[in-house]
């Protein structure tokens, strides 16, 4: 069978219409990959949400399960309030059997907030002045302690075989010739003797002089001496107060 001839128009027009038909083809595909492209996308973003779902899903499961233990631990508690209740009320009952007992029941209960009010403000009274009362006991003791400080016998220098401690205690009239009202120093020297330091009449400091034939303690004074000695050296070299009560009797 033979090919009929065709012209040049006619084969052009052929042509043109294969062309065209490739070319809606193309783009029918074209449009088919945008739509499924599309799709793809509209399923990866539906994946994706489906994926933040599940994990909210799954920590609200949780916290779910939580709340549901936490439930049914206030359900038990509950029940055991309401156990509770019932014995108080069953009590009530026994006790309130008319509203007389009752109305006495509760004016009883009355006066003993009452007086448990009462005997709070009265511990906050008390409280209050107990505190005043401590902090002036604990200023008392400091100015105690500052004037115990003071008191006391303190060495404030030392040079070779020479000691000085402070001696506070006004003279006094002890030693003629000197302000009564001087504070004076005890010079110690390391053989063991020693005197009083004070501030002579040209505001120097000097060694009191010493009694004609050197110091000579009386008898008495050195039987006092050896008690108070002997008594601090049995209770191990210490002393209190009723030991300086005790041996100053013997010193009038």
């Amino acid at each position: 069978m033979s090919t009929p001839n065709l012209s040049v128009a006619d084969a052009i027009t052929s042509l043109a219409a294969a062309y065209n038909q490739e070319a809606a083809d193309h783009d029918a595909l074209v449009n088919e990959l945008e739509h499924l492209q599309a799709e793809n996308d509209r399923l990866s973003t539906l994946i994706k949400d489906y994926e933040q779902g599940a994990a909210v899903v799954l920590k609200n499961a949780e916290t779910a399960e939580q709340q549901l233990a936490q439930a049914n631990r206030e359900r038990d508690q509950a029940l055991t309030k309401l156990q509770d209740l019932n014995i108080v009320l069953g009590a009530f009952k026994e006790i309130a059997s008319t509203p007389k007992k009752l109305r006495e029941k509760i004016k009883s209960y009355q006066q003993r907030l009452e007086r448990q009010r009462d005997a709070a403000e009265q511990h906050k009274r008390n409280y209050s002045a107990e505190r005043k009362t401590t902090k002036q006991l604990q200023a008392h003791i400091t100015e105690l302690e500052n004037r115990l400080n003071v008191a006391s016998i303190n060495q404030i220098y030392r040079n070779g075989a020479d000691i000085i401690q402070t001696y506070p205690y006004h003279l006094g009239g002890m030693v003629a010739g000197h302000d009564e009202r001087q504070t004076p120093l005890l010079y110690l020297h390391q053989s063991g003797r020693g005197g009083l330091i004070l501030l002579n009449q040209d505001d120097e400091a000097e060694l009191v002089e010493a009694p004609k034939g050197g110091l000579r303690p009386t008898k008495a004074t050195l039987e006092h001496c050896g008690n108070w000695l002997r008594r601090a050296k049995a209770n191990n070299w210490q002393t209190d107060v009723k030991d300086l009560a005790a041996l100053a009797q013997g010193s009038d």
